[in-house]
């Protein structure tokens, strides 16, 4: 299959993977043509940019925000869009991230390509058949559901070594489709290709117009990309000004800048600028390539810098080149406007950090390379609201008007909660407005105003994550089920009867038969993951990240997400067989934990954020970390799920108002076991069985003795008794990244949780 057409260049991802650590706004993906595309922020998504259009029509024309949800709701299923449904994240997210427009979430679609064209199979797509229902277009828009892009780095050359940015290859196509306006066309430079060099046209091929009528395309070669860039901690990209770089590499060379010059102003037309008015850079490489970057030479034709044709013309190659540290300009090319690519946004870019201050450096890196993309993700378990804040659903929307009410009339008048509700406030005539229909009017006014004056005295909640986990918790461990009742739609779960054997070690199993997980991207950086560090219940992050919107927050309306419906197992331990085990090992337990729990860890050491974790948990933390992988490793070898496909989510705080000690093993639609066969294991009968068989393995490693024995292995050292023989996991099963694990607190025969068990 050719790809000959501005309509045929595009690349399958999941729609998963968008929204995952490698892909997603900002990050760089491989084409199967080679190619490299920055994929753009999410108001170029149409149907995202459709959806925020639509919201903010409705939230115009209504104050009410149930009906503005619901008229959102049908507005997206209307056109055949997915709509999420979980008002618990949207919440959380209007919190995390300053977004108080947000009002809902919309599921990125599904559009498979078709093999033979390259083209999205839009016949038959549900969303084509839903706008041929409303009596909208639905020929020719199927791009508006697909994801956009643009290439980067902009800079391409041909097999001549012609290097030029790619709209400057796309001018000389113009030039050539004026030559020969019946078998050229502008669509026809997809990918890019060379109409340049005297070997750049290959042949002409017999194709199709859009009638169906025979014509011929001229075929040409295609370009070849670069594959370096600048990349900043501030999540800042650029491209390298190649010509800039000749000059100031050839002025280095010659001794006309000092030594101690690492390119700081190479992105500066003032201060270094392009070796000449009119640049023509010629790029060539060793055939094999055996000295690396000292390889590759660059030169320009035009005035004859790098060509090494006298003193003052050195030949150039990229050696040292990573050595390079220009001041970042704050270019952010993702928010590029596709239709006009000429101008790259940019921002105002310095060193965040508490202890120095001034411009922020770039660095070269691959476009392959792992510090290029971080993003920045957040997962959802689908909870009902009234699970989630332990009241009424009538409650909790009363009090949602009531603030919106209060909020207005105390931007016009500062007023006391107390005096608002004694003498601005009417009961009866907010229930009528708001159409609340309590059955207990009486009592419901108690509960309004004892939720409405405490909301002053509420203590502000440092780590909202851990509140977002502990609610999640709270539901599992205070409901032995859940009515099956609309509202409740998304999660279904049971107590198991404990077998005899865990009674005492689990306050509880549960069989999770239907669970829905939602997950949205918040931001991304580069050069270093974004961490969030917890030091005495204070959250800090270690970067503020680049978001994937470039509209302002205030116009945001909804936001992209993917939704997965699972099942799962819910494992509670027993708070107080933990305080039993911990009181009657705490010699050996303490010495073994000592280099991670003896002080604080260093607040500019690596892996900072793992390291306070392990640190808040203590003992808890590798307990049920290790029984979680162990869990998911035997169902690997007695069921056959492979781990890739099961996923563990841990509540795990030693915080006395939110103490956690659980975990839930799941997995998504479209894994093996996302039938009932997950849940199955959970019977009576057999968790005993898998949890026994799973701990009499852990006692053997292939790596014995040395992993058993083991004082520090994995990142950081942050594993005791665990390798990837016994106990690390596929890494997108795991929420800790494999680390804060060891084996031994759960089989060692003198200090082991499960000794009872194994050793009888």
């Amino acid at each position: 299959m050719k790809v000959l057409k501005q309509n045929q260049y595009n690349q399958g991802v999941g729609k998963n993977k968008l929204l995952s650590s490698t892909s997603g706004v900002g990050s760089i993906i491989t084409t199967k043509l080679g190619s490299y595309v920055l994929i753009s922020d999410i108001n170029k998504w149409r149907f995202v940019k459709w959806a925020n259009s639509k919201v903010e029509i409705i939230r115009t024309n209504n104050s009410d925000d149930r009906k503005v949800y619901e008229l959102s709701k049908d507005e997206i299923l209307n056109r055949g869009l997915e709509f999420i449904d979980d008002q618990r994240f949207i919440k959380f997210v209007k919190s995390e991230k300053n977004l108080e427009n947000l009002v809902c979430l919309v599921g990125i679609p599904h559009m498979a390509l078709n093999e033979s064209f390259n083209t999205p199979n839009w016949k038959n797509h549900p969303i084509r058949t839903a706008l041929q229902n409303t009596g909208e277009q639905y020929e020719g828009v199927s791009s508006h559901y697909m994801i956009n892009g643009t290439h980067f780095p902009k800079w391409f050359k041909n097999s001549d070594g012609e290097l030029k940015l790619v709209r400057e290859w796309f001018a000389i196509w113009e030039k050539e489709c004026r030559k020969y306006p019946d078998t050229l066309k502008l669509d026809n430079f997809a990918p890019p290709r060379d109409a340049l060099s005297r070997k750049a046209f290959i042949r002409e091929l017999n194709s199709k117009n859009e009638d169906g009528n025979p014509i011929k395309i001229r075929e040409y070669k295609t370009l070849e990309q670069t594959n370096l860039i600048l990349i900043c901690p501030n999540g800042h990209l650029s491209d390298i000004p190649w010509a800039n770089y000749l000059r100031w590499k050839t002025e280095k060379y010659l001794r006309l800048r000092p030594d101690e010059d690492k390119g700081e102003n190479l992105m500066s037309y003032e201060m270094v600028g392009p070796c000449c008015s009119n640049p023509k850079l010629i790029w060539t490489e060793s055939k094999t390539k055996s000295e690396g970057y000292g390889s590759i030479y660059i030169e320009c034709n035009s005035c004859g810098i790098g060509s090494g044709s006298d003193k003052e013309k050195p030949k150039i190659n990229l050696e040292g080149i990573n050595s390079l540290e220009p001041y970042c300009i704050g270019q952010k090319p993702w928010e590029l406007d596709i239709e006009n690519p000429s101008i790259t946004p940019y921002e105002n870019c310095f060193i965040r950090n508490e202890s120095k201050n001034g411009r922020e450096k770039m660095r070269i890196a691959l476009v392959t390379a792992n510090n290029v993309y971080y993003a920045n993700g957040f997962s959802s378990l689908f909870i009902p609201m009234h699970l989630a804040e332990n009241k009424p659903k009538e409650l909790i929307e009363a009090l949602n008007f009531l603030e919106k009410k209060y909020s207005k009339y105390f931007e016009r008048t500062a007023i006391t909660r107390e005096e608002y509700w004694s003498s601005k406030f009417d009961f009866n005539d907010f229930l009528i407005d708001n159409d609340i229909n309590p059955e207990n009017e009486g009592a419901f006014k108690i509960q309004l105003e004892s939720e409405f004056l405490n909301i002053a005295n509420a203590v502000e909640i440092s780590d909202k994550h851990e509140e977002y986990r502990w609610q999640e918790y709270r539901c599992f461990s205070n409901h032995s089920t859940l009515p099956d009742i609309e509202i409740n739609k998304g999660l279904r779960f049971n107590d198991i009867q404990l077998p005899n054997e865990l009674i005492n070690l689990f306050k509880k199993i549960q069989q999770v038969e239907e669970l829905k997980v939602t997950n949205v991207q918040l931001d991304f950086t580069r050069v270093k993951p974004k961490e969030r560090i917890v030091v005495n219940g204070e959250v800090k992050e270690s970067s503020s990240g680049q978001n994937i919107f470039s509209i302002d927050s205030k116009e945001l309306f909804t936001l992209p997400a993917n939704e997965s419906l699972g099942e799962g197992l819910f494992f509670e331990f027993s708070n107080e067989h933990i305080d039993k085990w911990i009181s009657e090992n705490v010699v050996v337990l303490a010495n073994r934990f000592e280099k991670y729990l003896k002080e604080v860890p260093n607040p500019n050491s690596q892996g900072l954020s793992s390291k306070m974790k392990i640190f808040n948990n203590k003992y808890k933390h590798f307990l049920i970390h290790s029984f979680s992988h162990m869990m998911m490793r035997e169902l690997e070898f007695s069921c056959g799920y492979p781990t890739a496909s099961l996923k563990e989510r841990l509540y795990i705080s030693t915080s006395p108002e939110k103490e956690m000690s659980g975990l839930l093993i799941y997995t998504a639609e479209g894994s093996e076991g996302s039938m009932g066969g997950l849940v199955s294991q959970g019977e009576p009968e057999k968790v005993f069985e898998i949890i026994k068989k799973g701990l009499e393995r852990s006692v053997n490693c292939s790596s014995d003795p040395l992993c058993w024995e083991s004082d520090g292995q994995g990142i950081f050292d942050l594993n005791l008794s665990a390798c990837f023989s016994c106990s690390l996991v596929a890494e997108t099963a795991c929420e800790e990244i494999n680390l804060g694990l060891d084996r031994r607190v759960l089989v060692d025969e003198k200090f082991g949780y499960f000794n009872n068990i194994i050793y009888g």
